[in-house]
């Protein structure tokens, strides 16, 4: 199945040289159209020239402009009902509902691509020899170390998350052997998480990074980079909730392989924690009861 091509010209979009920038915008500008051109008259359109053209075509990885106006008439029903542009004010929400889900299903594919399943399946081992695994994040990366804390924690790993850095500095300082830092972050350009992960490195703890697929710090200097769908950053941060779905995702492929490693004491611990919860429910109807 193709990518969504619209998708990939707008999240390559900033990294781009200046005159394949001008063609990527004139298709973003009026994709329908691009389809009826030739190379010679879109470049003319775009102020660019038709080498240029053929370059933007190699460098969002299509093997010339004829794939690229094949792949544009791929999407042309969701050209035309303008599924690819944000969220507009007073939108319908079923058009809304239409936009999201082309975009996660794009930025799970994406993520699908490049999320290298020998890092994901060595990061889970070390999962399973660590004693205890750190994780951290800023923001909605937060949300995905909790994640990571509660999905493992009912496993029966020791896993400390903590926004606190100075205490997660000082936990790792005092570190049994075989433990894990696990960082997240999308753009992996945040410095307060490249200080934790420096830290940690300098402790002799293994690193795990997950981060957008990008040439970023934190994933340069982990000893593990998993790498999620660079996601476009839009004006109502749809794309923030995408990357943070993508996150999400990584953490899910990452338990799932963990736990068929080790099925039947997975299934043994899920089903402890399950009956843990049912207790605690149980105690609390008693209390309130009374």
């Amino acid at each position: 199945m193709q990518s969504n091509l619209l998708f990939l010209i707008q999240e390559q979009l900033s990294e781009l040289p200046e005159s394949e920038k001008k063609i990527a915008k004139k298709i973003l500008e009026d994709p329908t159209a691009v389809i009826q051109m030739s190379a010679s008259s879109l470049a003319k359109k775009a102020d660019s020239s038709s080498a240029a053209v053929i370059r933007f075509c190699h460098s969002i990885g299509l093997a010339g402009f004829t794939q690229l106006k094949l792949n544009l008439s791929a999407d042309s029903q969701s050209i035309q009902e303008k599924l690819y542009t944000e969220i507009q004010p007073d939108e319908d929400l079923e058009q809304i509902k239409k936009k999201f889900l082309l975009q996660t299903h794009h930025v799970f594919k994406e993520t699908n691509q490049c999320l290298s399943s020998k890092d994901v399946s060595k990061a889970s081992s070390w999962f399973n020899e660590s004693l205890i695994i750190y994780t951290y994040g800023l923001g909605a990366s937060h949300l995905v170390a909790m994640d990571l804390q509660q999905k493992f924690s009912r496993l029966g790993k020791s896993v400390f998350c903590s926004q606190d850095q100075h205490l997660l500095a000082t936990s790792m300082s005092v570190a049994t052997k075989n433990a894990v830092f696990f960082a997240v972050s999308n753009s992996g350009g945040k410095q307060e998480v490249i200080a934790l992960m420096t830290i940690a490195k300098n402790l002799g703890i293994k690193t795990i990074s997950l981060t957008k697929d990008t040439n970023n710090s934190l994933s340069q200097i982990a000893d593990i980079s998993l790498k999620t769908a660079n996601t476009h950053e839009a004006p109502l941060r749809s794309g923030a909730t995408a990357s943070l779905l993508a996150q999400m995702y990584a953490i899910d492929l990452l338990f799932y392989d963990f736990a068929t490693k080790n099925y039947q004491k997975t299934i043994e611990n899920l089903e402890k924690s399950k009956n843990a919860i049912l207790s605690l429910t149980h105690y609390l109807k008693i209390k309130d009861s009374k």
